[in-house]
């Protein structure tokens, strides 16, 4: 927790000389914070009870941002799982690419703290960083239509396949998933501020949303209605999320016992944020 602190001042500091430079060098930062009930994302339930928070500041279209998280495991908070995503790139005309390196205050198998800077693949459970390459687009504000695509390259990603050897012996080794995801999105404009962000997410080939099982599935069918508003020089926005895993959803598993919240496949997050 300790270098979590130190990624917090740090983010502080950027943003503090950034905003006194803003005005004779074009720059524009940004800030927010949100407690969410859930952190649900691409159709996995990645914790329970969450505060998050962003800080990011840009100059002519190029960006960059730090996001962090601290929040319970799950429902029954029988443990923490700190994140923090560190993301750079540039958007312009509707299209973005950038890459984010997210890292998770985990540890090795044999108990050691996990680097912030780790390109090895692990299998699910090892290691603590991850990063990923993503591209998206949106049409207009007239045709609110927009796509993300993105390709995790770096760290964690891999499982175990059996290889015969030729003496015919039958080992395992790890395989890097490169796990790819895909979402189309809409965005509805409703009355006085309110909004509906409606979202298709699948995985073209085996990765991490199927747990490296399968190929080619359908893993997140997202709706999101929230509602902004101004206080003072503040942004408020309430918001409640609904998302459903459709990839080998059943009765038995649509929605679990609140210990084992993190496999269920219908999840629901409500929160507020406040953005500067």
């Amino acid at each position: 927790m300790k270098h979590f602190g130190k990624y917090i001042i740090f983010a502080l500091l950027v943003l503090h000389t950034t905003s006194m430079q803003a005005d004779n060098q074009h720059f524009d930062w940004s800030a927010s914070a949100t407690i969410t009930s859930n952190y649900i994302w691409r159709g996995l339930n990645c914790g329970g009870l969450s505060l998050q928070a962003d800080a990011q500041v840009s100059y002519y279209g190029f960006f960059a941002n730090m996001w962090w998280n601290v929040g319970a495991s799950d429902w029954a908070f029988s443990q923490f799982n700190p994140e923090v995503d560190v993301t750079i790139g540039f958007s312009r005309w509707g299209l973005s690419v950038y890459y984010i390196h997210m890292y998770y205050f985990d540890h090795y198998t044999d108990g050691t703290r996990t680097k912030f800077f780790d390109p090895k693949n692990y299998a699910p459970g090892g290691g603590g960083t991850t990063g990923e390459w993503r591209v998206s687009y949106r049409i207009s504000d007239r045709i609110p239509l927009s796509i993300l695509v993105g390709c995790r390259t770096f760290g964690r990603d891999g499982y175990e396949v059996a290889v015969q050897g030729e003496n015919g012996e039958v080992t395992t080794e790890l395989k890097r998933a490169y796990s790819s995801y895909i979402e189309l999105g809409y965005d509805i404009d409703l009355h006085q501020n309110w909004q509906l962000n409606l979202r298709v997410g699948m995985t073209p080939a085996k990765s991490l949303y199927t747990g490296y099982q399968g190929n080619f599935a359908i893993c997140h069918l997202g709706a999101n209605l929230n509602k902004t508003w101004q206080l003072d020089k503040l942004n408020m926005t309430a918001f409640a999320h609904v998302m459903l895993n459709p990839w080998k959803v059943s009765k038995d598993n649509l929605i679990l016992p609140i210990a084992q919240a993190g496999d269920q496949k219908l999840n629901l997050a409500v929160g507020c944020s406040v953005a500067l």
